[in-house]
């Protein structure tokens, strides 16, 4: 039942809500629906497998249909099902203001098993980054030459974040917050991940994780950071990267993002939108609650 529910809320959303919207770029918007501290508690992150997943949020969200090849990265190769297929799904859980995500991801040539710790946008991953007050800008702070050392490094990543998460990992952290003060921000209760690659041509591997958009993150003081607040109907700014490495590490051979924009990791106004759904189809207006007690009362 939660399965069909869910695919009902999305066509009646999609077709409602997603025109209204104000997106960073252009009009998608992704619909990230809320699973219940007792859902959640059902998802393994180091199990390896996706079925606690489509148990608990239905079908993927998303697939490759919704994603741009870039043709300015590596070889620009446009999307080949025998050269890189993949599952998305996403999330959200209010009691804790975190973003949920996992891929079942098929790659004929596979170099995640090499990563050693280091640099992990160089291999096989999905990078994502969010925008938790819709606010866009240059999260990074590198448009600004004048800054000191010292204040590149408080602006970088503050009000916007990027993560990477990847299957293989000698740490077993899985994701990574890309700036400073990744030793708080990549630990929980703030992020956490597993994953796990079987198989060669092709690769099967899975990712799980999930990571917290912050409002104001302080890379040297985690009291003074602030979590977004995510509440049912709120709009977040929201990207997906996924590099696809065939030739040798750091060198890809696609890159697909959900926005086709360069420079996501650094330019926030360059994401597309994101619209939480609470639990039951809670999207925090009346208008789209009649919608969804219309779709709740059709099903009894």
């Amino acid at each position: 039942m939660r399965k069909t529910l869910t695919a009902l809320i999305a066509i009646a959303l999609v077709c409602g809500l997603t025109g209204s919207a104000s997106a960073h770029i252009g009009d998608k918007v992704v619909l990230l629906f809320e699973a219940a501290d007792a859902d959640i508690a059902d998802i393994d992150l180091a199990d390896g497998t996706v079925e606690d997943w489509e148990d608990v949020f239905g079908a993927p969200n998303l697939v490759p249909a919704d994603f741009f090849a870039d043709p300015t990265v590596g070889d620009g190769a446009q999307y080949d099902p025998t050269d890189m297929d993949y599952s998305i799904w996403t999330g959200w859980r209010s009691s804790n203001n975190t973003i949920w995500f996992a891929m079942n991801r098929f790659d004929n040539v596979y170099f995640g098993r090499e990563y050693d710790g280091s640099s992990p946008w160089n291999y096989e991953a999905i990078e994502v980054m969010l925008d938790a007050d819709h606010t866009g800008g240059d999260y990074t702070g590198s448009a600004n030459p004048d800054w000191t050392d010292e204040e590149k490094a408080l602006n970088n990543n503050r009000t916007a974040q990027q993560y990477v998460a990847v299957a293989d990992d000698p740490s077993g952290r899985h994701v990574f917050y890309l700036g400073a003060g990744g030793e708080w921000v990549n630990d929980l209760p703030y992020a956490d991940g597993g994953g796990n690659s079987v198989g060669d041509n092709p690769t099967e591997s899975v990712i799980e994780f999930f990571c917290t958009p912050f409002d104001d993150l302080i890379w040297n003081s985690p009291g003074d950071s602030q979590a977004g607040e995510l509440t049912p109907g709120k709009i977040i700014g929201f990207q997906i990267s996924l590099p696809d490495t065939d030739q040798a590490v750091g060198q890809d051979r696609a890159f697909h993002t959900l926005s086709g924009q360069a420079a996501t990791w650094r330019y926030a106004e360059r994401f597309i939108d994101a619209r939480l759904v609470g639990v039951g189809g809670d999207t925090g207006t009346a208008v789209e609650d009649m919608s969804w007690g219309r779709i709740k009362a059709s099903l009894q």
